[in-house]
């Protein structure tokens, strides 16, 4: 069957293409079936901090049933990429050998999460030896699909948020992890690590709320990843109590994140969206619409939960020729309203309405 999609952007762009084998092509004699029209194309949303394991962070192994279950549903709500920050376990990397791609959005993914000692949810993560850094992401990388997860910074009984690792550490993480074709995703919610981590070449930072605009200038420059996951921070604020000593710096933390947006699209940063347990990942929109509550501009919003996500994995994000056939389809353009991403029409995933 010939399937000729008619693809609006936001702006007012459109092309038309046929679905041949999985991919878009040219339109070639007449079709069987049309659709899109009157509707608004996204090439897919993207969760770039999802934990498809499990649906609280507690100590029990991932459930790969489960993993699949939330996977399914992440593509049926649009999503063409979950970029999953590991787990206890390495439930996430069975399950992408366990599902077919058609099934699945792609997934990229850290396996284990890794810190240190007292550095954690005891039991949530493997513990990093002194002096092991390089051996223990070694054998991050080896086991991931393209990510290591570490967690930065962690609060101590009556001391507060500490950093894990020096930033001579973090530069051996970033190095090891490299030339396995690895990248370097870190946790830190502590005023002094994001600035470390970027100094040190992570790849990606998750949350950074106490990043600085010269931090993302250093981002921006090399094409770096900044997932501030908004909906996780305010879920974390309202559980300690806003008053508390943790939720006074998470709010702190948040007012930092709004100044600094802007700042990091202009700086050419990739701001991405992420779920984080907070809601599933196909709630993403969810995280998308606190953006632009905030402040960041619709065109930016949808960029962070689709085009920029697939730009900063390698991915196309549009519908060129030869591309596999992904798109999510929308009744409004969602760069005018992004609560539009929370009721897509039609999904298509490697040439097959989902």
């Amino acid at each position: 069957m010939c399937i000729r999609v008619v693809l609006s952007s936001s702006g007012g762009e459109s092309v038309t293409r046929d679905i041949d084998e999985g991919c878009w092509a040219e339109p070639a004699g007449d079709p069987d079936r049309e659709l899109g029209s009157g509707m608004w194309a996204l090439p897919g949303l993207v969760d770039a901090h999802s934990h498809l394991a499990g649906v609280t962070m507690d100590i029990d192994p991932g459930d790969i049933e489960g993993a699949a279950m939330r996977a399914g549903e992440a593509l049926a709500a649009g999503v063409g990429l979950l970029i999953d920050k590991g787990w206890r376990d390495l439930t996430v990397i069975e399950m992408i050998t366990a599902v077919d791609l058609d099934e699945r959005p792609d997934v990229e993914a850290a396996g284990a999460i890794y810190s240190v000692a007292g550095g954690y949810w005891e039991g949530s993560a493997r513990n990093i030896e002194p002096g092991a850094v390089a051996s223990s992401v070694r054998e991050a990388s080896l086991q991931g699909r393209g990510w290591v997860k570490l967690v930065g910074d962690w609060p101590r009984k009556g001391i507060g948020p500490m950093p894990n690792f020096s930033e001579t550490e973090l530069e051996t993480a970033v190095a090891v992890a490299g030339e396995l074709g690895s990248r370097i995703a870190i946790h830190t919610m502590a005023r002094d690590v994001p600035a470390m981590a970027v100094r040190a070449g992570v790849d990606s930072i998750e949350h950074g709320l106490f990043l600085t605009a010269d931090d993302l200038g250093a981002l921006g420059a090399r094409g770096g990843i900044w997932v501030p996951t908004v909906v996780q921070v305010e879920s974390l604020i309202r559980q300690l109590g806003p008053d508390s000593s943790g939720g006074r710096l998470l709010r702190e933390g948040l007012e930092n994140v709004v100044s600094l947006l802007a700042i990091a699209v202009e700086a050419g940063v990739h701001v991405l969206t992420g779920t984080d347990l907070a809601v599933g990942s196909h709630q993403v929109a969810l995280e998308a619409i606190r953006l632009w509550e905030m402040g960041m501009s619709p065109s930016s919003v949808i960029d962070a939960v689709s085009r920029s996500g697939l730009r900063a994995t390698g991915r196309s994000a549009g519908f060129e020729v030869g591309s596999p056939a992904n798109a999510v389809f929308f009744a409004a353009d969602p760069s005018l309203d992004p609560r539009v991403l929370l009721t897509p029409q039609v999904v298509i995933r490697r040439g097959r309405i989902v």
